[in-house]
C-alpha cells in the first residue's frame, strides 16, 4: 500500500526523512528560489510552476511578547 512507501511518508511529513534535508532555497537571495523539483521535472508547456506559499519575512507579524489579558470568561 502507498502508506508504507518511504516516499509517501516523506511527502506527507509523517516521519523525519532519512534521506536528509532537501535543498529548497538557493543562497543567492533571489525572490524566485529554485527547488529540486523544478530541477528534476520539466515544465508543462507554457504553464509556469506554482509560486511558493511560504510567507515572506516582511509580512510576518511581530513576535513580541503578548499582553497578559484575555477575553475568555
Amino acid at each position: 500500500q502507498g502508506s508504507h512507501c518511504p516516499f509517501y511518508l516523506c511527502l506527507h511529513r509523517r516521519h523525519h526523512c532519512p534521506h536528509g534535508t532537501t535543498r529548497i532555497y538557493e543562497n543567492s537571495g533571489t525572490s524566485c528560489p529554485t527547488t529540486e523539483y523544478l530541477e528534476k521535472y520539466p515544465t508543462y508547456g507554457s504553464v509556469p510552476p506554482p509560486q511558493s506559499l511560504k510567507p515572506k519575512q516582511e509580512f510576518r507579524a511581530c513576535r513580541g511578547k503578548m499582553e497578559g489579558i484575555t477575553t475568555f470568561k
